[in-house]
């Protein structure tokens, strides 16, 4: 008689040695961190996704931007896990993005340098920003106090632009598309998912002590005057600590201290993969604030370069009667200044 079981055994041991051969190595990276671990399903909660281009070249990938419609780039799910370590889903967002439509949104691309990292943070439990900003249009589950685990999963598929980026792998490591792009990360059709990351729903919000570093103290100007939203003297604590281009962090280590780990600034996005080379130029950032009142979406600008308009018309008329060699200095390439930080608001 044949033995059914043993049969079964050797069907799964023959298909994953199959698949094994198939396999090819995946170069993004997904990891989750978060200041507490913590909390309560009402209280508002932060939680960080990075993604790192673990190969050795550069590559771009697309991060959710502005996104107001279509399916989500990153969702979360929950689980249980049991004392014979057994892992239960109880929860997984929907990916369907239900926010306001009247601005036209859409995902961002960012490329990474080889082992380099981009983080995008989450604000659950946001209500105030939930319908206009997608980061915050996550909701921690009603979920009963105890020990859990999360998941992010990564699946841009569903956007046009995700070609412009991707190689797609079907779940046998075979390209989808017989016209691989080098240039492109190779990603399989059902996304990433990050590594397991542990936290523990709460009954009762807990009582933070107050964070404080190097460069933010306890008495911390800077968050002090987040706390009190003084948007104006803000900006100038920053226009001051950000008058060199190098401290902008273009491609180098900052030495300007409002990029340090404030406890009242959530979130920095990153520089700009390009600026124009004409001179003005400028650069944005995305900075998001958070106080007692909750979370603050902001822009900062700056602008980079300088042109005399004066200068330039005196050189023009020296050119123009023939004294090419006599010039005068007309531009500044090295200024930096901050010009704008507005509040974003849909």
């Amino acid at each position: 008689m044949i033995n059914i079981k043993f049969i079964f055994a050797s069907i799964i041991l023959f298909a994953s040695f199959q698949l094994r051969a198939d396999l090819r190595p995946y170069y993004l990276n997904m990891s989750l961190s978060a200041s507490k671990t913590k909390f309560t399903t009402t209280e508002p909660v932060q939680i960080n996704v990075t993604l790192t281009n673990i190969s050795d070249k550069t590559h771009s990938i697309l991060i959710p931007g502005n996104q107001s419609k279509g399916l989500k780039l990153i969702y979360f799910t929950w689980y249980k896990v049991d004392e014979n370590n057994f892992y239960t889903e109880v929860h997984r967002d929907s990916r369907i993005i239900s926010m306001d439509t009247s601005v036209k949104g859409s995902v961002n691309f960012n490329r990474l340098n080889a082992q380099e990292s981009t983080t995008i943070s989450f604000f659950f439990n946001d209500s105030k920003n939930a319908s206009f900003r997608i980061n915050s249009n996550y909701e921690i589950p009603k979920l009963s106090v105890g020990k859990y685990k999360i998941i992010a999963w990564y699946n841009p598929w569903d956007e046009e632009l995700a070609k412009y980026a991707f190689n797609k792998i079907d779940w046998k490591g075979h390209d989808e598309n017989p016209e691989r792009n080098d240039e492109f990360l190779d990603l399989s059709e059902s996304g990433i998912m990050s590594t397991y990351f542990d936290v523990e729903i709460i009954d009762k919000v807990q009582s933070t002590s107050m964070f404080s570093s190097k460069y933010c103290p306890t008495n911390c100007h800077l968050c002090r005057t987040i706390e009190h939203e003084n948007w104006s003297k803000i900006k100038r604590k920053i226009r001051n600590d950000s008058k060199i281009i190098s401290e902008l962090n273009m491609g180098k280590d900052s030495t300007a201290s409002w990029q340090k780990g404030h406890r009242n600034i959530a979130y920095l996005g990153d520089t700009p993969d390009a600026i124009l080379s004409s001179l003005p130029s400028f650069l944005s950032r995305e900075i998001i604030f958070q106080n007692n009142n909750g979370i603050h979406y902001f822009h900062l600008t700056w602008q980079i370069g300088k042109i005399s308009k004066i200068g330039s018309r005196i050189n023009t008329i020296l050119y123009m009667i023939g004294l090419k060699r006599i010039r005068i200095k007309d531009s500044k390439v090295n200024y930096s200044k901050l010009k704008y930080l507005r509040e974003i608001k849909y």
